[in-house]
């Protein structure tokens, strides 16, 4: 009789223990993705907030793009670089010089704040420009590009330092499989993982028009409509490393509105 009692509180114990391991390992995997879907939202959070800071405000909208691309978006965020003081780094092309097309070094007005490796962008007069990649600092009044140019840039254009952050999804396989992550690319370098296990990224872009309830779009379709983006709709869905007993993964969704304060207002 007693051999039986202790029989049934082992088994007994025993399935309490089994079903305390999978609670654990259910509660692993929840941390593990919210984790992992707060901080991509949080990262593609901050840059979107920053972006457009120490841009110009007028031609070519350059401080957010993007790619539509149903679940797997990817999103580009431009912010002005500042020095230690918080000022702009941006300079302009002094009176009667300027910058060729295929040349290297070229003039600016101060080179103060600029430094090799550098993203930067120029922009003509008529509201144009593109970006390149500053290799180096030869003198106070100068710049050396790495690229050439599409045209050449006249007298007071503009020329600004940029942070470019580039958001988008894809696949690696390691011994478990084919595993989804978020990756980061920033400037020209090369791209780096920045979430595991991220495997849905939409972006939508909500326009101060038709308000309320103001028009949402997948991708705004010209400088007109991106210069009225009112708010970035950021939705991010990451899974658990690992499936559980049956092979499903557990999945967490955020899905957040984010306000781009330095947007050009029309």
């Amino acid at each position: 009789m007693g051999v039986m009692l202790m029989g049934l509180a082992v088994v007994a114990t025993s399935g309490m223990f089994v079903a305390g391991k999978e609670h654990m390992k259910r509660q692993s995997r929840e941390v593990e993705a919210t984790q992992a879907a707060r901080a991509a939202v949080d990262m593609i959070i901050r840059d979107l907030r920053l972006g457009g800071a120490c841009l110009p405000v007028t031609g070519d909208f350059i401080s957010l793009d993007g790619i539509n691309n149903g679940n797997t978006d990817q999103i580009t965020t431009r912010t002005g670089l500042t020095r230690p003081d918080l000022s702009c780094i941006r300079t302009s092309v002094p009176t009667g010089a300027t910058v060729t097309a295929s040349g290297g070094v070229f003039s600016v007005s101060s080179s103060e704040g600029f430094s090799p490796g550098m993203r930067a962008y120029i922009r003509h007069p008529d509201g144009l420009g593109e970006y390149f990649d500053v290799i180096a600092v030869p003198s106070p009044t100068q710049l050396a590009k790495e690229q050439p140019l599409s045209r050449n840039y006249p007298e007071t254009s503009g020329v600004y330092a940029i942070d470019e952050r580039r958001f988008y999804l894809q696949n690696f396989t390691n011994w478990r499989g084919t595993v989804p992550e978020l990756v980061l690319q920033v400037g020209n370098q090369s791209p780096q993982s920045f979430a595991v296990g991220i495997e849905k990224l939409n972006i939508q872009y909500q326009l101060r028009r038709n308000c309320p309830p103001c028009d949402v779009v997948d991708l705004p379709a010209n400088n007109a409509e991106w210069s009225v983006v009112e708010q970035v709709l950021v939705n991010v869905t990451a899974r658990s490393e690992l499936p559980d007993a049956t092979g499903s993964y557990l999945r967490r969704t955020v899905s957040v509105g984010v306000k781009p304060r330095n947007l050009l207002p029309q």
